[in-house]
């Protein structure tokens, strides 16, 4: 961006010693706050000291290279003038004092100080708001990429023997496995076969508000891989730590020059391009090194590495996939992205076979395994059509740049130069579809299943294993078999996602065109038998070529299950019926499936999402547990589990925080004991977002507070796009968060946590009930709340924003029909996050009130699950900040809302003042210093974007046009608040 100067609304500059004065106070502040620190010895504090002259040893960095932007010799040594934006002119002298006055309020976070930053804000026009906003948007990406960094250190330390980190990175597979045998009981062959049994699918959604670009996304995963090289510096010799430096200094100016505001919205294929690249850029080369991990965690406990065929770890993907109110992801969108999936998943293959190639240069007679496959797959480009050895060497397709023959002593070579040609030629093939276009062949070999892929490779390790070539078969070769097994031929599986009300207008117009009568008036009873005699019988319902008279819509349902049937089950994973609600909706599916030509139908996994759908979800589920049709389908899916999925995000925005985890909690239960009494497996699937108030929060935490039996060595869970780059965007931060899902399933597998007493249970259920009426009946009752709600919030500006592909609203109309995304993304700009905590007060108050906060004291202190739900409470609550929500209602609530908003601040004082009670603590987060200070890290950056966004808006609503300027100040407001709070909803 190039920035211009606009002159000071005074017509004056700030004088040369009026800044020097802030200058010298900004640096006597920062020297005593860092001589305090320095002064103590906790962990929290030390860690702080840490991280933050990290922060600020980047920022310094990004300040220098700017200065070398603007003229040539940046200042150096004495003269350097650090932390400060001086020298740079082309950024304005309004927007630099603001920055001084964030350092004071750094330093000393006073009323003061943030009255002056207020103030200084009033002053500044929409040019000047664009710049301030953009500099302390980057200031909090910084934060975020060196805390990313520093959590992957601080893991790095503890696994070398650093205890001093314990508290914050022990969840390390050595810890897990020592606890669970020295104080679980447990033997080391019982932990490694819940090994074997363990998997963990990790599903990547698209974030519908995610509010970064791809292209500052990959820039700053390059950074983070340079800054983990900072981090070994002592190893480089000084010319190649000024060459790092420099690099740093390039990257950090790379994503300062590049606009972070989107010009157009991202279609589903950039969407899906997105998660394929965090893939293949880092969970790619994580992968095997979890599985080393493992193996080396288990021998030393004298257990034995786990075998080629076990699979931890798998993926799948909803971009592309999901269609559930986002009219722009069709049949024909679906298509292509299972083409690129699996075009660029066969590239990656592409390089490890050629990488193999220099590899296993082993000499000596084919197996008869060996032999028997070179039989069947010999290509004419690469044997003699008889595979006869008229000479010692026979001529081949390159495979490396200078040489271009291949021995037929070498027969691994010859596996894997036949692989690579059917690799190649896979790769055209599907490269030329997933861009709409002709292929430039359609016979030859190419793969088409994972099982064509992985024998060759495994025929190989058998034969160097017999051979003795333990190494060998164990290296790079076992790498990629494991890479296989979680990737697949399309490196993620793709998920299908549908409102359920939409497969019940295609039956509706299937039996209008049958003359069957009208489908969505038939009672549940009469669907579901109608539907069942249909799936059993032989004949067909419907010509498949048959073009029904119905609506745009219904004709796209019925594509989707055309291109389902075409391109086979196996690229896929499951189909997802949002809204579920019955029975019904879940035959419709299967019935959809059949008559489309589907020979392996997807599993279907209903999504039970509002507080009434999840407590009508066992019932539904027992109706189809009864359905013999039901009962024997599982052979037609190809697995032996039912998949049901939990969704977070619509029943807490429908019933509030306690009425959603608890229904989730009774829900989990119930299924659990009816699959348990129908003998069926269950696969629970928690559509989580990263936010709390959508299910978010620490996975270890989450996960361990799941009810007994819910977690059965399987766990499928998204991970919304918003937080992707957090714990996937490194190849570290992939190692870390693998481990802690394998460690979390296995001692939620091996050790489940009791069941909670009638007591705890009963204070659940009057605490459940209290707190969803104080919710509704401020959320959905209170006249004028929506009025209030949209003008405390960005809720109405945000739709002008290019963030996601997917529209905030299924349909017109109120909070009823708003997503529960962008509903929780309104709340986290302000700094309130009602959402997380209204109601929670009040059925606090009411329990303690009527004397029962010993029992909530007991609650917290044996119940994995209340004490998950208070602890996420109280972290949210630590985010809250009243000073900034009130600066949004002073600026942009009408007088005549503002009783509203009382009762709202009211509501809060009550929950902060009620927790506190149950936890026994002072202050939030009181026992998680560490945590804590992060948030305190980024509060002096986060503050002045949340006044410079509540100016914005004010302006903003002055006109029915705002200007281009004001809306790119406003977004860049909106991903700086995001930056700061970690999500954006």
């Amino acid at each position: 961006l190039c920035f211009t100067r606009p002159p000071h609304p005074s017509g004056q500059s700030k004088t040369g010693g009026q800044r020097g004065l802030i200058n010298n106070r900004v640096r006597r502040m920062t020297d005593k706050m860092v001589t305090a620190q320095r002064g103590k010895s906790s962990f929290a504090d030390r860690d702080y000291f840490i991280l933050s002259n990290d922060v600020k040893f980047l920022r310094n960095l990004f300040l220098q290279a700017i200065r070398g932007e603007e003229a040539e010799g940046t200042r150096r040594g004495k003269d350097r003038r650090e932390d400060t934006l001086e020298g740079i002119q082309s950024i304005p002298s309004e927007v630099r004092d603001l920055f001084k006055i964030s350092l004071l309020y750094e330093a000393e976070p006073t009323d003061k100080n943030f009255k002056a930053m207020h103030t200084r804000v009033l002053q500044m026009n929409a040019a000047d708001i664009k710049t301030s906003a953009r500099l302390f948007l980057e200031m909090l990406q910084h934060a975020n990429l060196v805390e990313r960094n520093h959590r992957v250190r601080r893991w790095r330390d503890y696994k070398r023997g650093d205890v001093s980190v314990k508290s914050s990175s022990s969840q390390t597979l050595q810890d897990t496995f020592k606890d669970l045998m020295q104080n679980k009981g447990m033997t080391k062959d019982q932990i490694r076969d819940a090994l074997l049994r363990q998997n963990t699918e990790l599903v990547f959604t698209a974030h519908p508000t995610q509010a970064a670009r791809r292209s500052i996304l990959t820039k700053q995963s390059e950074l983070s891989r340079l800054l983990e090289k900072h981090d070994c510096s002592s190893l480089l010799t000084p010319t190649q730590k000024t060459e790092l430096l420099t690099q740093i200094q390039a990257a950090l100016l790379g994503i300062w020059q590049t606009n972070p505001v989107r010009r157009h919205k991202p279609t589903p294929e950039d969407e899906a391009r997105y998660g394929l690249s965090v893939v293949e850029q880092s969970i790619w080369e994580a992968v095997p090194e979890h599985y080393h991990a493992v193996d080396y965690a288990l021998k030393e406990i004298g257990a034995d590495p786990l075998p080629i065929d076990c699979c931890l770890l798998t993926f799948a993907s909803w971009m592309g996939g999901d269609r559930d109110g986002n009219p722009f992801v069709t049949h024909d969108i679906t298509k292509r992205i299972f083409y690129l999936s699996q075009m660029r998943a066969c590239k990656l293959y592409y390089t490890e076979v050629e990488s193999l190639l220099w590899t296993l240069s082993v000499h000596g007679e084919p197996t008869d395994k060996m032999r028997q496959w070179l039989t069947v797959n010999q290509e004419n480009d690469v044997l003699t059509s008889d595979g006869s050895r008229k000479d010692a060497e026979q001529k081949t397709k390159h495979w490396d740049f200078y040489r271009t023959e291949q021995t037929f002593e070498e027969p691994y070579r010859q596996m894997l130069v036949i692989m690579r040609v059917v690799l190649e030629r896979t790769i055209k093939y599907t490269e030329a579809l997933s861009g709409g276009k002709e292929p430039p062949f359609k016979e030859g070999k190419m793969y088409r299943c994972t099982a064509d892929l992985i024998e060759p490779l495994k025929i190989m390790h058998e034969a160097l294993e017999e051979s003795g070539q333990q190494l060998l078969a164990n290296g790079a070769l076992k790498d990629l078999i494991r890479r296989v097994q979680s990737f697949g031929i399309n490196l993620v599986k793709l998920d299908i996602r549908q409102e359920s009300t939409r497969h019940e207008e295609v039956m509706e117009a299937i039996t209008s065109h049958l003359g069957l009568g009208s489908y969505s008036t038939w009672p549940e009873e009469t669907k579901v038998q109608w539907l069942t005699n249909e799936l059993i019988s032989n004949r067909p319902l419907l010509n498949r070529n048959m073009q029904l008279d119905c609506s745009p819509e219904v004709q796209e349902a019925l594509d989707t299950f055309r291109v389902i049937a075409e391109i086979g089950a196996e690229a896929f994973g499951a189909y997802i019926i949002s809204m579920a609600q019955s029975a019904s909706d879940v035959l419709e599916v299967h019935l959809l499936q059949k008559e489309m030509g589907s020979k392996k139908h997807l599993r279907v996994a209903p999504l039970f999402e509002t507080k009434a759908d999840l407590i009508n979800a066992p019932k539904a589920m027992k109706e189809l547990y009864s359905n013999d049709w039901y009962r024997r389908h599982f052979d037609l899916v190809g697995t032996d589990h039912q998949e049901v999925m939990m969704g977070y995000s619509d029943s807490a925005k429908d019933a509030g925080r306690f009425t959603s985890v608890w229904e989730l909690f009774k829900a989990q239960e119930e299924l659990v004991r009816l699959s348990a009494e129908h003998k069926i497996p269950l696969n629970l699937f928690h559509g989580r977002g990263g936010s709390v108030g959508r299910g978010g929060g620490p996975q270890y935490l989450a996960i361990k507070s799941q009810p007994a039996g819910s977690i059965a060595g399987r766990l499928r869970v998204t991970i919304q796009g918003e937080v992707i780059e957090n714990y996937f965007g490194t190849l570290r931060s992939c190692e870390l968060t693998f481990e802690r899902y394998t460690t979390a399933i296995l001692q939620a597998s091996l050790t489940p946590p009791p069941p909670p007493s009638q007591d705890f249970r009963d204070a659940m259920q009057r605490m459940s009930e209290c707190g969803c009426d104080a919710y509704r009946s401020m959320v959905y009752e209170t006249p004028n709340f929506v009025d209030y709600f949209r003008a405390i919030t960005p809720e109405q500006e945000l739709k002008l924003l290019n963030f996601g592909s997917r529209p905030s609203k299924r349909k017109a109309g109120g909070i009823e029909t708003l997503r529960a995304i962008p509903w929780m993304f309104a709340w986290t700009q302000t700094r309130l996050h009602m959402p997380v905590w209204y109601g929670v007060g009040t059925a606090l108050d009411t329990e303690i009130t009527n004397g029962n906060l010993q029992l909530l004291k007991d609650m917290y202190a044996q119940w994995p699950f209340f004490q998950s739900t208070i602890e996420l409470v109280e972290a949210v609550l630590a985010k809250v900040d009243i000073s900034i929500a009130k600066v949004y209602e002073q600026m942009l609530v009408p007088v005549d809302l503002s009783p509203i908003g009382t009762s709202v601040f009211a509501e809060l004082e009550k929950t902060v003042k009620c927790v506190k009670m149950v936890t026994g603590r002072d202050e939030l987060l009181s026992n998680n210093q560490v945590i804590k200070r992060m948030y305190d890290l980024r509060k002096p950056m986060t503050d002045p974007l949340n006044i410079l966004q509540a100016k914005v808006l004010k302006e903003m609503r002055r006109t029915e046009n705002p200007s281009a300027e004001l809306q790119e100040s406003f977004a860049a407001t909106v991903q700086g608040i995001a930056a700061g709070m970690g999500w954006t909803g």
